[in-house]
Order: C-alpha cells, then sequence, then structure tokens
C-alpha cells in the first residue's frame, strides 16, 4: 500500500510480467535494456553516468543505493568532471531495492532522488530486486518498460503490456554514436610528454584522467573519426574506448581498428574497444547471457595464472582473433570468455575489463603504463 504522497511505479517485463514498486526521480515512461550489476553500494554515481550504460535500465543488487549522496559537478586541474564518468545520466531507467533519502556524506549536495530528478530519468524501490536478478540470470537481459506514475494516479497495466511490445531493443541503434563527442577535445598535463588520439565510442572520464595524470595529452575524436583523421595529428598511440552497443555494428571503428593493426600504431582499448580490436583482428563478436556488470569479476593470466578482481560493463565478448596474430593473456574465470588480447608481435593490445575502476592490492592501473612503454615514451 502506498502513501498519499509516494509515486506508483511499474516495471513491465515484454512477456507480461511486472513488478509494483514506488516511483523516484523523475515522473515518466522509459524503455530499454534491463540489466544487472553487482557493484556494491559504492559506486552508483559512476555507474549512473558510465557511457557504456546508455540505453539500459540497470538493476543494483546492492540493498541500499544512495546513502552517500551525490557530490557537485566540479572540474579537476584538467577539465575532466572530479567526480562522475561523464557529464549527464547516461541510464534509461534505474532499479533499486532501497532508495535512501537522507544521505550522509561532506560531499553530497543532493539525494540519489535529486538527482534523477534534475536529469529526468526514472527509477523504481521496493521491489525484490533478487527475484528480477535471478530471471536476468536464469533468462537472460531484456527489454522492458519501467513506469513512474504521479501520487494518486493509477498505473493500467493492460495499457503498460502493450506498450512494452512496441520498446526496441537498444542494441538495434548505433548507441555509441548517441554518447560521443561531437567536437574534439584536448587535454593537456603540464610537461606533456606524449600524445594520444582517443577514439570516443562513451570513453569514461576516469580513463582520460589516467593518461593526462601519466603526462600524455589526450586528444578526443568523434566516434566516426577514420584512419586518416586520427594520424594527421601524429599521435604517439590511438586508444579506442570503451562504450554501448553491439560491436558489430560500428564498421567505421572496426576499420580503424584494422589499420592501425596494419600500420604496427601503439594501440590500447578497453571494453568495446577490446571487441573492436579482436573484430579488426579478424574475429567475431557474440552476446552473453546476461553480461558481466560489477565491480568484484575475477579474471586470470592463463599463463602467469595471477589473478584479478576487476570492475566490468558489458554485455558482448569477442573470439577468434587469434587468426589476426594475437593471443588472449587473460580469460574470465567464470565462464572462459575473453578478458584480454594482445599483438604477439605488434604493440597492440587490449582488456575487456575496466582497469581505471580496479584499485587495490592487485589492480590493472599498470595497464596504462603498459601503454606507455608500447609508445617507447
Amino acid at each position: 500500500m502506498l502513501y498519499k504522497k509516494e509515486r506508483p511505479a511499474i516495471l513491465m517485463l515484454q512477456d507480461g510480467r511486472y513488478f509494483e514498486g514506488v516511483g523516484f526521480g523523475a515522473t515518466k515512461k522509459a524503455g530499454g535494456e534491463i540489466v544487472f550489476t553487482t557493484i556494491t553500494g559504492a559506486g552508483y554515481n559512476e555507474t549512473l553516468t558510465d557511457p557504456s550504460y546508455h540505453g539500459q535500465i540497470v538493476v543494483m543488487t546492492h540493498p541500499l543505493v544512495g546513502n552517500y549522496g551525490v557530490p557537485a559537478w566540479e572540474k579537476d586541474e584538467f577539465g575532466i568532471h572530479k567526480n562522475f564518468e561523464s557529464d549527464s545520466i547516461k541510464i534509461s531507467g534505474y532499479i533499486v531495492n532501497e532508495c535512501c533519502k537522507n544521505p550522509s556524506h561532506y560531499e553530497s549536495v543532493k539525494t540519489l532522488n535529486e538527482f534523477l530528478l534534475e536529469e529526468d530519468v526514472p527509477g523504481i524501490e521496493w521491489i525484490d530486486t533478487r527475484a528480477l536478478t535471478k530471471i536476468l540470470r536464469e533468462e537472460g537481459v531484456q527489454v522492458g518498460l519501467l513506469a513512474v506514475y504521479n501520487p494518486g494516479e493509477k498505473p493500467d497495466i493492460n495499457k503498460l503490456r502493450e506498450e512494452v511490445k512496441k520498446v526496441q531493443d537498444p542494441n538495434l541503434r548505433h548507441l555509441a554514436s548517441e554518447v560521443s563527442t561531437n567536437n574534439i577535445k584536448r587535454f593537456i598535463p603540464p610537461k606533456s610528454k606524449g600524445k594520444v588520439v582517443v577514439l570516443d565510442l562513451g570513453v569514461k572520464n576516469n580513463i582520460l584522467r589516467n593518461f593526462v595524470g601519466r603526462g600524455i595529452e589526450v586528444i578526443l575524436v568523434p566516434f566516426n573519426y577514420d584512419y586518416n583523421q586520427i594520424m594527421k595529428y601524429n599521435p604517439d598511440g590511438v586508444f579506442i574506448s570503451n562504450g554501448p552497443g553491439d560491436p558489430a555494428m560500428y564498421k567505421g571503428a572496426i576499420e580503424v581498428a584494422r589499420n592501425l593493426i596494419k600500420n604496427n600504431i601503439p594501440t590500447m582499448g578497453i571494453c568495446l574497444g577490446n571487441q573492436i580490436i579482436g573484430l579488426g583482428a579478424g574475429g567475431s563478436s557474440y552476446k552473453l547471457k546476461y553480461g558481466h556488470r560489477g565491480g568484484n569479476k575475477t579474471v586470470i593470466n592463463p599463463e602467469t595464472h595471477q589473478c584479478y578482481i576487476t570492475s566490468q560493463n558489458h554485455g558482448f565478448c569477442v573470439k577468434d582473433f587469434e587468426k589476426g596474430g594475437f593471443k588472449e593473456f587473460l580469460k574470465n574465470i567464470d565462464d572462459n570468455s575473453n578478458e584480454g588480447l594482445i599483438h604477439k608481435t605488434k604493440p597492440i593490445f587490449a582488456v575487456q575489463f575496466h582497469p581505471e575502476a580496479c584499485p587495490g592490492p592487485l589492480d590493472s592501473l599498470y595497464l596504462f603504463d603498459k601503454f606507455v612503454e608500447f609508445m617507447e615514451l
């Protein structure tokens, strides 16, 4: 039973099953691909603003979200947002068991509810996120519709069942074009020692920060830049970013990767960038049943048996790239899917996870240093 001022909310799946809850954030309807992440109660601001989640309705498996609030939109000395992975919320909808209404943190300037309201994104709480996650794990990710109503409104379940049938799988769209920069952006550290062109398919801010923090100038270019346009900047290396969607759709980026490999250009990729480089090497991609999303995914180096606890956010993987001169140097312990590829003779490698989000005793930040070494800086 809802209190007088509470807003009714419904999460409707395309097969007609639905969850009733309480709405927060924007009062609206939003469709998308429903996915879950096992990220903890910390990291929700980064999750909300991660461009790789564009087009998705995200389920948080952690029971309480929003307890330390939302910080201000502040930029660091390089002009990069300090506390977020992009300049806006990128998810289509948000699903939590409980949304904290009274956060406590010295940097907090607003609540999670206010943040979603500001960014016009609907959320739903007080549903059984365990039951929903079980559906997604057993049946795979699904397309759905999240509807948040005004207080006192009564949801029309039959109408929602018809409306959800019209929601299109966002992976059929060219999602990277919707989150990529439209203009060239430069991030120049003092005493720059090298230059990297970043092909922006939905890059996270912390990736940019890891480059400039190492004294590398970053030139951020739109998703549709071709090889010749990129090489006009005479970069020491090229980085292919993370991002949303089906990698097989990004023909231009794949062609860029193919040329980078052909011409021995020092290259690094993360997440979607790993898939793009694998496809550029002649491999193929496939969709995972429910994806790898969370901050506790274990990968292993099959040669050294070194393990890493990683942060991940992807629904697709790549395979059969070995024919292009690459080998697998990291793989997922749970399902043996690829987590990293490296060329046998050329200065080119990529990882499927997010090293920029993996601090700890066995972190993966060394991969950025490896790229700097490949550029011979």
